[in-house]
């Protein structure tokens, strides 16, 4: 007996690249998950896609593509 519900949206895997280490996540992640993720300060860090500067106002609605290449840079104060 098959108990799969075919209404129930399955979660596909993608392949991203976040400074340069590839990681395996859902496809419906957006990039505050990623940030999530990584266990970064969101306050800290800034946040780059495909060589673009992605505002933090942005970070919820946007969701991760496949064999996207971000880079995360934490902000240090000093000199």
């Amino acid at each position: 007996m098959d108990t799969s519900n075919k209404n129930e949206p399955v979660s596909k895997i993608i392949r991203v690249t976040i400074n340069d280490e590839v990681m395996n996540v859902p496809s419906a992640m957006n990039i505050q998950g990623l940030i999530d993720l990584q266990e970064l300060a969101v306050n800290s860090v800034a946040l780059v896609c495909n060589g673009q500067v992605v505002p933090k106002s942005q970070w919820q609605a946007r969701l991760c593509n496949k064999d996207d290449r971000f880079e995360i840079f934490s902000v240090v104060a000093g000199g």
